[in-house]
């Protein structure tokens, strides 16, 4: 989800979304601009089968977390981006069209799942990394195995509850352990409510046709398990055993992490910041 990687968009332009900069961001340091390329629209057609998900690889996941007990493993997730102190807080300060602070405190654990979870509540935050203050009307929450895992291909399996709130913009994506954008591979992106949902590639270098399959918000309904095959020659996204984007040009090459997060794409009026992405697993094979 996201250029740092940086977003803000008026709401009379929301359907054209996609055509507009990635979801994340790269880190402060950064001064990429957005892309301005056309989409591939590849939509869903099947729906999915519940509790069907294509099948995994064989052998055990050599990445493989849940959310027992009541707090976060720090030592396997990161609450901020990289580049942050996570006890701070942070934001996707590449990306001007986010407006919302993660907290470690909006990732909430009990009941077996993780909840990002996204507040409209007053929160005291920064205009850059470690800069002048500033206040945010959104506060959220992100987690990256940055800390624990970077790797080069393999298969990535999320079982999730995607929020569709508004002003809400919850992601599943790849961003580069460089730090440096792109590449970025969404497994899904969510805009609002029946705005857009849909898994992206964004490849090298900086400004190359970007991929995107559109996912029918009704297909992300429920706790549902979302899929990404990353080979040396071939990207494929699912959502349960349904096949969302398949892609065999400019596959990225080099180390990526996963991120969860939700941001806020609009100011928060009155209703909007409001929301809980939840998290029963996630698991990786490297291949």
């Amino acid at each position: 989800m996201r250029r740092m990687l940086a977003y803000s968009v008026p709401i009379t332009v929301l359907v054209l979304l996609w055509g507009l900069a990635p979801h994340h961001a790269l880190p402060p340091s950064s001064t990429a601009k957005a892309a301005t390329t056309t989409a591939v629209t590849r939509p869903a057609k099947a729906s999915v089968t519940t509790g069907k998900t294509i099948a995994p690889p064989k052998g055990s996941p050599e990445f493989n977390a849940t959310f027992s007990g009541s707090k976060l493993n720090t030592s396997v997730w990161g609450t901020c981006y990289p580049v942050v102190k996570p006890q701070v807080g942070c934001r996707n300060f590449g990306n001007p069209e986010e407006a919302e602070w993660y907290l470690p405190s909006q990732d909430q654990v009990y009941g077996g799942v993780l909840h990002l979870i996204a507040k409209k509540e007053p929160t005291p935050g920064t205009a850059t990394p470690g800069g002048p203050p500033e206040e945010y009307d959104c506060r959220s929450g992100m987690i990256t195995s940055w800390p624990s895992l970077k790797f080069k291909y393999g298969f990535v399996q999320v079982v999730a509850r995607i929020p569709h709130g508004l002003g809400l913009w919850p992601a599943l994506w790849l961003a580069a352990a460089n730090l440096k954008y792109p590449p970025e591979m969404d497994m899904i992106e969510s805009w609002g409510v029946n705005i857009l949902t849909a898994s992206y590639l964004h490849p090298l270098p900086y400004g190359t046709y970007r991929y995107r399959g559109l996912i029918p918000q009704s297909l992300t309904d429920g706790w549902q398990t979302y899929s990404l095959s990353w080979t040396r020659s071939k990207l494929i996204y699912y959502v349960g055993n349904t096949v969302i984007l398949t892609v065999t040009h400019n596959i990225p090459h080099q180390a990526m992490y996963f991120i969860a997060n939700v941001a806020e794409y609009l100011k928060p009026a009155a209703g909007y910041c409001n929301g809980d992405l939840e998290l029963r697993s996630v698991k990786i094979w490297r291949n």
